[in-house]
């Protein structure tokens, strides 16, 4: 039941990922992932998502180095690879070379106008976290029964 919680959160987390438009490459969705560690008296569930999670949660910072041998080789990578499968997906008609120069000089801050910087709570909401407390007592319970059946 547990495993059912979190890969139900996964499923969550990439539905809101894609509601909010945040799909550049695909990547984030395909790279989720959780893992249970369960002892007799302690419940430990991690959610493993890309580094760049923190960027779409709260921003990213302009290029440390702002030297124009840096900048072109970032901005020719981005704009040829997840921002040109951005712009393409969104179908604006604006160059992605414009669009990684101009994060790369100075950044962007979440929340914005198309990013609440809720991609992650949403998901891992109060009420949900009281549906997994409520899933494990449950389990407890049904195993209290049983020990005392056994008895």
């Amino acid at each position: 039941m547990i495993n059912t919680w979190a890969n139900n959160r996964i499923d969550d987390f990439r539905t809101n990922y894609e509601r909010m438009g945040l799909k550049a490459s695909g990547n984030w969705g395909r790279e989720l992932d959780f893992i249970k560690d369960e002892t007799n008296d302690k419940l430990n569930i991690k959610f493993y998502a890309p580094a760049y999670t923190e960027q779409l949660v709260k921003g990213r910072k302009p290029n440390k180095s702002q030297d124009k041998e840096g900048l072109k080789a970032w901005v020719g990578w981005a704009g040829s690879t997840f921002l040109k499968k951005w712009v393409d997906d969104k179908g604006l008609n604006i160059n992605p070379f414009a669009v990684a120069w101009k994060i790369a000089r100075e950044g962007w801050r979440v929340p914005n106008s198309n990013n609440s910087g809720k991609l992650l709570d949403d998901v891992l909401s109060f009420s949900k976290v009281e549906e997994l407390a409520k899933l494990i007592g449950s389990d407890i319970e049904k195993d209290l029964r049983t020990e005392i059946l056994k008895k």
